[in-house]
């Protein structure tokens, strides 16, 4: 299962999001659906809010691919996104809590939820937050 969106950066298009998930996760009886969720919707909120910061209002695109138990979701927007030099801080896992200022926890919580957690700056203007998850069914080890 695969699907794309471009959504404009808004909190309407958070709840949809949102919306979406829940359903998704229903429907496909997605086993760690609370936690893909929380993932899904902090990374589409932190490109809604850097987008808004740079008064930017160009489409977020949203991906999603969920393929041999492997669940795969991108987020680009055409924010600054991070500074690379920043991106070995933000990908720490064992940093603490005070690491971060007003920004960047929802990162160490994604980052406690899924396989793997990266950064790409596609261009100048467009930056990708990506995550990816084994999918283990019930009955599996």
């Amino acid at each position: 299962m695969e699907f794309k969106f471009a959504i404009t950066p808004s909190q309407q298009s958070v709840l949809l999001i949102d919306q979406l998930m829940e359903s998704y996760s229903e429907l496909y009886s997605i086993p760690c659906a609370r936690e893909i969720c929380f993932v899904m919707h902090e990374m589409v909120i932190n490109a809604v809010e850097a987008m808004e910061k740079e008064g930017r209002s160009e489409s977020i695109e949203v991906h999603m691919r969920n393929e041999d138990e492997q669940l795969r979701i991108t987020v680009s927007d055409f924010a600054k996104g991070i500074p690379e030099e920043q991106w070995p801080v933000v990908l720490d896992r064992s940093a603490d809590g005070d690491s971060f200022c007003e920004r960047g926890r929802g990162f160490l919580f994604i980052q406690h939820m899924v396989d793997q957690l990266w950064f790409e700056q596609v261009s100048d203007a467009q930056f990708l937050v990506g995550v990816e998850k084994k999918i283990v069914t019930a009955g599996e080890s």
